[in-house]
């Protein structure tokens, strides 16, 4: 049986299909309709057409599509694909041609096809795509509000206890406050260094960790609870070595383990193993270790998978999880170059497996720093933060420590205080200072002048990666820190300089 010509053209106008047919031999069309013109913008039928004139009207980086598609079509006979194309007027539109290969003597002659265009299509998934989007932003924002809200909640209930106390003259349990105030801090820090995980924006210092030694330490740092109460167990091959960031290597591992332990029996086994990879995705082809932590605990249900890397979302009960534990471990790996993958089943268990870069440890290991009991004098320091409040707590600590400090809001004010103040021990400066100058190009202007000059970098987000923008051997610390932490950092290196200054040999 066969349709009349009327009746399939009724049937492309109603479906609004252009149809053509291909010489592959001649790079020509043979037959073609208006409404495949109109797709590429013409309001007329064009005099010639041929692939080589296709591609002219193709986005550059879609004609790829469209080529190999031809190749496959010659190979199998099937032509499939979707591609945008510039209009004349210069708009940008979708269409998807479909066809099929007719052959001659074994050879592939001729293409023949439809072509439609999918322009709304498209338009209506790129508006589903960010719809998605905000619906997952107003929950991260939601997760994030509600988490510092009861930590701002603590800590001005921790305020205002003092102030109270204050008040009525007495010191009587404003330790505890205190104590409280800062544990409170140290919950909001972990939350927002784990949000930059996931996003890849959190500061690293990688460097060769040894892990037949460094994940058992980790190992032992979980803590099982009365209810569960489990054993855990390394496999690591020896000699195995991770180029990572010690610190978020650590966060990573334990929010595995506690994950696993949150989801096993009393009495259940955790299983943590590392070796070399021996597969890898077709996209990953550089030396990789794989990281994996194993339960026999409840599994994750197949339709929570696809999320649980997602910042807030969690499968523990309310009020027991923040869903924030493995977005970190996700950005981690992709942030060292790595990634992660998950496997699981309800009531069987489940594993995660971490791809990370690895390397080999350097000849000889670093012994640490010795610290010596010996007053360290003041020195003259630069400070720099375009944060008041931040720029007057630091100075406030560093005098106090009995050093000289001299503050600066910006790059331009500091190169002006260190002219007029010149010479400096130490330089202290965040890193997103407004204008043209960071703080890592302000530190290595000021390594220019002073080659040896201690440097510390300050950030909570340094917008770029700092690994190729640090000056040789400059500390990094990220807010928020306890101040504890420079005054001791600063107290290690001049106490490290005076000692060489006497001819004591340091290692580290």
């Amino acid at each position: 049986m066969t349709f009349p010509d009327s009746l399939l053209h009724l049937a492309l106008e109603s479906a609004d299909l252009g149809v053509w047919r291909l010489d592959l031999t001649r790079d020509q069309e043979m037959l073609r309709s208006l409404r495949h013109d109109q797709m590429f913008g013409y309001d007329t039928l064009q005099p010639s057409w041929g692939l080589e004139r296709a591609l002219a009207h193709i986005l550059d980086e879609d004609r790829h599509i469209l080529v190999q598609a031809f190749e496959r079509a010659i190979k199998d006979g099937h032509l499939a694909c979707e591609f945008r194309v510039r209009w004349p007027d210069g708009s940008i539109h979708w269409i998807a041609p479909r066809g099929r290969t007719d052959y001659e003597n074994g050879e592939a002659r001729y293409v023949t096809g439809i072509v439609s265009d999918v322009t709304a299509r498209k338009r209506a998934e790129e508006d589903d795509l960010q719809q998605s989007k905000m619906i997952a932003i107003g929950q991260l924002t939601a997760g994030i509000a509600h988490d510092f809200n009861n930590v701002l909640q603590g800590i001005g209930g921790a305020f205002d206890l003092i102030e109270k106390k204050a008040a009525a003259g007495t010191l009587e349990g404003v330790t505890a406050v205190t104590r409280l105030g800062t544990g409170l801090v140290d919950r909001a820090s972990r939350m927002t260094h784990r949000l930059l995980a996931f996003s890849r924006r959190s500061p690293l210092a990688p460097r060769a960790i040894a892990l037949e030694k460094r994940l058992p330490e980790i190992a032992a740092l979980l803590r099982p609870t009365a209810t569960q109460h489990v054993t855990v167990t390394c496999d690591i091959e020896p000699g195995l070595c991770a180029h990572v960031d010690d610190a978020h290597l650590e966060t990573a591992v334990l929010n595995l383990l506690v994950n696993a332990r949150d989801a096993s029996p009393r009495g259940g086994r955790i299983h943590l193993s590392a070796r070399r990879a021996e597969r890898l995705p077709s996209h990953d082809d550089a030396p990789r270790l794989v990281l994996s932590v194993s339960d026999e605990g409840t599994g994750i249900a197949a339709d929570d998978l696809p999320h649980v890397f997602e910042p807030f979302f969690t499968t523990k009960p309310a009020g027991t999880g923040t869903g924030l534990g493995l977005s970190q471990v996700h950005g981690f790996a992709h942030q060292s170059g790595g990634h992660v993958d998950v496997e699981s089943a309800l009531h069987q268990g489940t594993t995660v497996r971490v791809y990370l870069p690895v390397c080999t440890l350097p000849d000889e290991a670093v012994a640490p720093i010795q610290v010596v009991n010996q007053a360290t004098r003041g020195v003259r320091i630069l400070l720099v933060d375009d944060e008041p409040g931040v720029l007057d707590t630091l100075a406030v600590t560093l005098r106090d420590q009995g050093h000289e400090v001299i503050t600066a809001h910006h790059a331009e004010d500091a190169q002006a205080a260190w002219r007029a103040h010149a010479p400096f021990s130490a330089l202290i400066t965040d890193i997103g200072l407004p204008g043209p100058m960071d703080g890592c190009a302000l530190a290595h202007w000021a390594r220019a002048e002073i080659p040896d000059l201690p440097v510390v970098l300050i950030t909570g987000y340094a917008g770029t990666p700092l690994d190729d923008r640090l000056p040789r051997h400059a500390e990094v610390l990220v807010k928020p820190f306890a101040l504890s932490a420079l005054r001791t950092l600063l107290t290690r290196w001049f106490r490290e300089r005076a000692d060489r200054a006497d001819g004591v040999r340091w290692s580290g």
